[in-house]
């Protein structure tokens, strides 16, 4: 059936009827020939534009042109209520034909503007198909739609700022078949607005600075695209997101992506996840420029929003998921900063980690709250940047012995003060000439952190704990305990460290808490298989409590000490037992 043919029929019937039914047939054909298309695609049949049926020579042209301005006619007139669904059918058969016969032809960018002005609230299947058909419009005419981008732009923000509210008021107000209906409807709705803003971010990302706040803002911060369920829209939402960092330059889409922060908190946790995982993903691709320009600012709002575990705000409901993001975006900036941008961000977070017990005395508990995303950050930082950031942790060593004795302390922030005020003054005696620590100091340090450590062999754990499933359980936490002590003494490689540590934790299996016992063996038996035949010098002290420990009533502790004994004397070649 010719175009010709079709065109006659919308422009010369009066029956709506008999052009709905025209317009229906002719999409059915061409999505019929889309299919045989595929078809013969797959079975590797090569089709030549020249042998295809939709091959169009100029007459063909000019019929497609005048069918494409008769059923803009349909769109423009028929604004009528019993007219609904024929402007239907004629914006799916634009749709359809843009698809089929992708032209930079002037007809296309005319269809355009009458197919944007058709979105609206009155409609919603109306809107979602001439949404649609804006993405397809777009895609064809790349570029030349750019005269049309203000008027698309403008359109398509206020109609989704207005259409959540409008659907969430006719569902309540309605009965139960409106509420199905505009259930159905609305999955189609904003699927069809994100197809929209996909074409427009793909072809005209260069030219969107004016409207990347509301375009941010959608795909940030709109309960279908961040908060809800619906794993479709979910990942459309993402794709435009990957697109908004891909086509558009850093310079103009990094600040309205940074300033987003503030309503992100208020719209809950969802939002705020998505917005630095956004961020993480903008600044892997951030060139070395870029990242001179803007590392300073993205590193204050990530420690901005590492506070927000201390504020203990009602609408996050996941801070460790929100965290999650935050630190990956941090670890994902320190990737590309030299040794001078790093370390003063770093010492930065160091002072902002500390800053509560500096400012107020009783602020040990939300001090608590900024150490646990300090360290969790400082645990990624390791992780990632490995020997490089073992320089970093002279910084780190006052802190860590505060938190480790802080639960030794009954007035937590006068004692910590006072605690901190003793280490700065120590360490500003026994430095050289240079700065550096001496010798003398370095040991007395590992000597200092070592006794707070070995301490937590007796701390007992909470007792709510099994309620709390995002806070390391007493077995994660004994076994980072044990590699923690463990680690010391392999890394020092000096009897010197070896011979007070093996001391500390062997005074430790005298403790009445089997679990005390239980660690200390565990910790001696990790020396035992790291250190191999260096802690045959530590046998000695080591064996008078191993003869106490195999005569221990509870089974576990008794059969440890067994296989510590074990593994002695066969590192040894000699029985042990004659000197218990």
């Amino acid at each position: 059936m010719s175009h010709s043919f079709i065109g006659a029929i919308v422009s010369e019937t009066n029956s709506f009827i008999l052009c709905k039914q025209a317009l229906g047939l002719l999409c059915n054909t061409l999505k019929d020939s889309s299919t045989v298309d595929m078809k013969h695609e797959r079975r590797g049949l090569r089709i030549s534009s020249t042998s295809s049926w939709i091959y169009l020579n100029e007459n063909d042209l000019a019929s497609l042109n005048r069918l494409c301005l008769e059923i803009v006619k349909l769109i423009d007139d028929s604004d009528t209520e019993s007219n609904a669904s024929l402007k239907l059918a004629a914006v799916s058969t634009l749709e359809v034909l843009t698809s089929r016969f992708p032209s930079n032809d002037s007809v296309f960018s005319m269809c355009l503007a009458s197919v944007v002005e058709n979105i609206s609230l009155t409609n919603f299947a109306l809107s979602s198909s001439c949404l649609r058909t804006t993405g397809a419009l777009i895609s064809v005419l790349g570029p030349r739609a750019l005269s049309k981008l203000p008027f698309i732009m403008e359109h398509l923000l206020s109609f989704s700022r207005d259409v959540s509210s409008s659907v969430a008021a006719e569902t309540r107000s309605g009965d139960d078949n409106t509420f199905i209906a505009l259930s159905n409807s609305r999955e189609s709705l904003f699927m069809a607005i994100l197809v929209t803003l996909e074409a427009v971010v793909s072809n005209l990302g260069g030219f969107l600075n004016p409207y990347l706040g509301d375009i941010l803002e959608l795909v940030l911060l709109h309960p279908e695209y961040a908060s809800r369920s619906d794993l479709k829209l979910k990942l459309k939402a993402g794709i435009v997101r990957k697109l908004i960092i891909e086509k558009i330059p850093v310079r103009l889409s990094l600040p309205p992506l940074l300033k987003i922060y503030s309503k992100a908190v208020k719209t809950g946790d969802s939002s705020l996840s998505i917005t630095f995982e956004m961020l993480g993903n903008l600044v892997v691709t951030m060139d070395k420029s870029s990242i001179g320009a803007y590392h300073a600012n993205i590193f204050e709002l990530c420690l901005l929003a590492l506070d927000l575990r201390r504020q203990h705000s009602v609408l996050i409901k996941t801070i460790d998921d929100v965290e999650k993001n935050v630190v990956n975006a941090i670890v994902n900036l320190t990737m590309k900063l030299t040794e001078t941008m790093f370390k003063p961000l770093f010492i930065r977070s160091v002072e902002w980690s500390e800053s509560n017990v500096e400012e107020s005395e009783g602020a040990g508990s939300s001090n608590i709250d900024r150490a646990i995303s300090f360290y969790g950050l400082v645990n990624k930082l390791a992780e990632s940047h490995r020997s490089l950031f073992v320089p970093y942790f002279k910084y780190l060593l006052d802190g860590c012995v505060l938190h480790l004795t802080v639960a030794e302390d009954t007035e937590i922030g006068l004692t910590r003060k006072k605690k901190k005020a003793k280490l700065q003054v120590a360490n500003s005696k026994k430095k050289d000439g240079n700065g550096a620590l001496t010798i003398g100091m370095w040991h007395l340090r590992a000597l200092v952190l070592l006794k707070p450590i070995v301490s937590l062999l007796a701390t007992d754990p909470p007792t709510s704990l099994e309620e709390h499933p995002n806070i390391p359980s007493v077995q994660d936490f004994d076994d980072l305990l044990v590699a923690c002590i463990g680690q010391m003494a392999v890394t020092a490689g000096t009897d010197l460290l070896w011979k007070p540590l093996n001391h500390e934790v062997l005074m430790q299996t005298r403790s009445e808490k089997v679990r005390s016992r239980v660690l200390g063996l565990r910790i001696v038996k990790y020396l035992v298989e790291n250190l191999k035949e260096e802690y045959l010098v530590l046998l000695a002290e080591t064996i008078p409590f191993l003869g106490e420990l195999l005569e221990d009533i509870e089974l576990p502790v008794k059969a440890l000490a067994q296989e510590i004994l074990k593994e002695m004397e066969s590192m040894s070649g000699e029985s042990l037992r004659q000197y218990l």
